[in-house]
């Protein structure tokens, strides 16, 4: 979710001019006559790069880095990053370019939805080849809730994308990560979690002190710190980073994705970073020299019952004890195998590897899990050209339908296609999966884990769905019922029995079994926990209006953010936690975020939403107008999971009023409401749908969020600008009509 504004304040290797000097005064009278002009008509959140601020401020950035020294690597903070590179830099590239070529370059320049706009900075051109040789990207980690497959919930850690005000990128796995050979690459972690965490780089070549092993190399990155890694990309090859703190649980976790050095190119244009992995649209030139097509592959395997530690338990300290001292890695029982982050049937939508005849597909394989993946293609036989990112010469490369992938390894194939009875059997939908047999389930129920299929594009339906050989999809169907994967359907049409659903499990015989009775592995029944999205959406539901009229007063608030006003038990909190104000009132809350990471006050109830977002150390304000009413709002740090351990609050107004109760909603309730709003990105792999909507009256204020869609198929032909109108169920939060108003110009 985000407002129709974002607040970003850049991090910089420098220490900030006192409050009223240089740029930083020309920027915060930008923000105050902008703000000045709209406190009563528009969502309260307030950007130092809009409008003339982003112009001046960007040129204030770009000189300073010609003339200011260097950071040290070691630098608690970087406050500024590197000038951006945008597409007017670009444009004789642009013309030069045909049309793939202009692609990736919108590719490289592309906003990444619900990120901030800093979270991938393109700086100089360093060789003079016509592309940004400086990159650095700006990460936070996040804990999310993410379905893997069709009822089944769990609870994971990535790093993310630098979140935007309202919304974030996060998603399993952590996001793919593309440079080119002699890059300078930085990475800035911003921990936001509520454990201590560290980056490594596997497999690539960095200095010794940007190696991110805890106690050998670096200090653990703590709650509410930063650290940039600096290291200069070295040979190409397919690489991945993650998690080294307690590193026997964090990357099962999910704090591990995909790192990706591509050969060095003149005009070498590609998307920097892709959130979570799968198909590559914007290859990079080296890649198309060879191949027509790319996808980064990550499987993990997990026990489920470890991340239902930090989602059973709200203190850290317990959270801690459970995940690192009681559970015991040893005797893990891994029970859901996943690829990008799903298991099947959601890997056929989420990631089908989509071929034409008569091409070779570039695929890059890396084993997150802690168990041996061993990968079989139907009717095909893929080239090994490279492992652990170094290329095999072409007399070892070898041809095979199963290779052997170990924890933290990777692999390059070459996926030749069409029918040439060596290396393709031809067209069709052909299954690709893990052979080790326990990977084809779903927590003991076949067909699940981490099956998909390689798909030629005329069997590939309207939906994005592999066509089977029913003439459809009616094969399919069944495993997209949650009812499936718990247990409670058999696997085989009860026809077969001459029996039906309703009396599948009646009149079976009394007699105890032959040889007497026997004990065997049984599935495991957990109840479910509740759905943080359902949750979330509740949350933000509107209770009370800001006053129509002309305010009646003013007043200024200043609220602190940050570790040290934490209480025992808590590792964020704001001082006070209860902030006061008349009715139809305009108030300007001053947030002062004391760490060194994002903070993101938000009064959730009021209409419009209210929401402050500051990258500290900083100070920032905003403006909103309270109702006009004795009410009692909720208030918490939107960055997820801080209102979990500390951040919370109350804004009392007038007399105040009890809080609203901020139940689930029922998953039986099936009231819907029409919403109108404008498409900022569709996320098929997720069937998702970003939409800045208007004010759903009943249900949601005017807002930026993300909703699932169902059917999928509603997000066909959509378009970013498209305005639309949709109907929600409010039960599920989730869109199930779509209508087109205005097409996109």
């Amino acid at each position: 979710m985000r407002g129709a504004n974002s607040k970003f304040v850049a991090p910089s290797p420098q220490p900030s001019p006192q409050r009223g000097e240089g740029a930083d005064r020309v920027s915060l009278s930008c923000v105050d006559s902008h703000d000045a002009s709209n406190t009563s008509s528009r969502l309260a959140v307030t950007t130092r790069f809009f409008g003339a601020c982003k112009t001046v401020f960007v040129v204030a950035i770009a000189l300073a880095s010609l003339l200011c020294t260097p950071a040290l690597a070691d630098d608690p903070v970087d406050r500024q990053g590197l000038p951006r590179v945008d597409r007017f830099a670009l444009t004789e590239a642009f013309r030069r370019g045909g049309e793939v070529e202009r692609a990736a370059l919108e590719a490289e320049v592309a906003a990444i939805p619900g990120a901030d706009e800093n979270a991938v900075v393109l700086g100089r051109d360093l060789d003079g080849d016509g592309d940004p040789d400086e990159i650095h990207f700006h990460l936070e980690v996040a804990e999310i809730q993410e379905e893997v497959y069709p009822g089944e919930f769990v609870r994971f850690w990535v790093f993310a994308p630098l979140g935007s005000s309202q919304n974030s990128a996060a998603r399993l796995p952590s996001p793919t990560l593309r440079v080119e050979e002699g890059d300078r690459v930085s990475i800035t972690l911003y921990n936001t979690h509520y454990l201590p965490h560290t980056i490594h780089f596997h497999g690539t070549s960095q200095p010794n002190d940007m190696d991110g092993v805890p106690h050998i190399t670096q200090a653990e990155v703590q709650p509410g710190q930063s650290f940039t890694y600096r290291f200069t990309a070295g040979p190409p090859g397919t690489f991945w980073y993650h998690c080294h703190v307690q590193d026997h649980v964090h990357p099962l976790m999910g704090l591990a994705g995909m790192f990706i050095i591509e050969p060095n190119r003149p005009h070498n244009h590609f998307a920097h970073l892709i959130p979570g992995a799968g198909r590559i649209t914007s290859m990079a030139k080296a890649t198309r020299e060879e191949y027509q097509g790319e996808y980064s592959l990550v499987y993990m395997d997990i026990d489920d019952r470890l991340n239902r530690i930090p989602a059973a338990y709200s203190d850290p300290r317990e959270i801690e004890k459970r995940m690192h001292r009681d559970y015991d890695s040893t005797q893990r029982k891994p029970n859901i195998f996943m690829l990008n982050g799903r298991s099947f049937p959601f890997t056929m939508r989420d990631t089908p590897l989509v071929v034409n005849p008569d091409e070779t597909v570039k695929l890059r394989v890396l084993n997150v899990g802690a168990g041996v993946r061993h990968l079989h293609t139907h009717g095909h036989h893929p080239i090994l050209t490279d492992v652990d990112g170094r290329a095999v010469p072409k007399e070892a490369q070898i041809t095979r339908d199963t290779f052997t992938v170990g924890p933290g390894q990777r692999v390059d194939l070459a996926l030749r296609t069409g029918n040439d009875g060596y290396y393709a059997a031809g067209p069709g939908v052909w299954l690709m999966h893990d052979h080790t047999q326990p990977a084809a389930s779903n927590k003991g129920i076949n067909p699940g884990g981490d099956h998909t299929v390689i798909v030629y594009k005329d069997f590939l339906g309207a939906d994005g769905l592999p066509i089977d050989q029913l003439g459809g999809h009616s094969a399919h169907s069944a495993y997209f019922n949650p009812e499936y994967y718990q247990g409670k359907l058999p696997v085989f049409d009860p026809n077969i029995f001459n029996s039906t659903i309703a009396t599948y499990e009646k009149g079976w015989p009394d007699a105890p079994p032959t040889g007497g009775r026997f004990d065997y592995p049984r599935r495991e029944a957990l109840a479910a926990l509740p759905r943080q999205d359902l949750i979330d959406a509740e949350r933000h539901r509107p209770v009370a209006s800001s006053c129509e009229e002309r305010p009646r007063s003013t007043r200024r608030i200043m609220v602190k953010a940050g570790r040290q006003y934490a209480r025992e038990g808590e590792v964020f909190a704001f001082e006070p936690r209860e902030i006061y104000a008349e009715r139809c009132e305009e108030v300007e809350i001053v947030l002062e975020n004391n760490d060194e990471i994002r903070h993101d006050l938000m009064i959730p109830g009021l209409n419009p939403i209210f929401a402050l977002n500051v990258v500290g150390p900083d100070t920032e304000s905003a403006r909103f107008v309270t109702p006009d009413e004795d009410v009692t709002l909720f208030l918490h740090c939107h960055v997820p999971i801080h209102d979990k351990v500390g951040m919370i609050g109350k804004l009392i107004i007038g007399k105040g009023g009890e809080p609203k109760v901020l139940a689930q909603a029922p998953a039986a309730e099936s009231k819907t409401y029409k919403g109108v709003g404008v498409v900022i990105a569709t996320v098929p792999r997720m069937n998702r749908l970003i939409v800045n909507h208007e004010e759903i009256k009943g249900f949601m204020a005017a807002m930026e969020m993300s909703y699932p869609v169902t059917p999928p198929d509603l997000l066909n032909s959509l378009n970013p600008g498209d305005k639309i109108g949709f109907i929600i169920d409010a039960g599920k939060s989730t869109i199930v009509a779509i209508e087109v108003i205005e097409a996109a110009k």
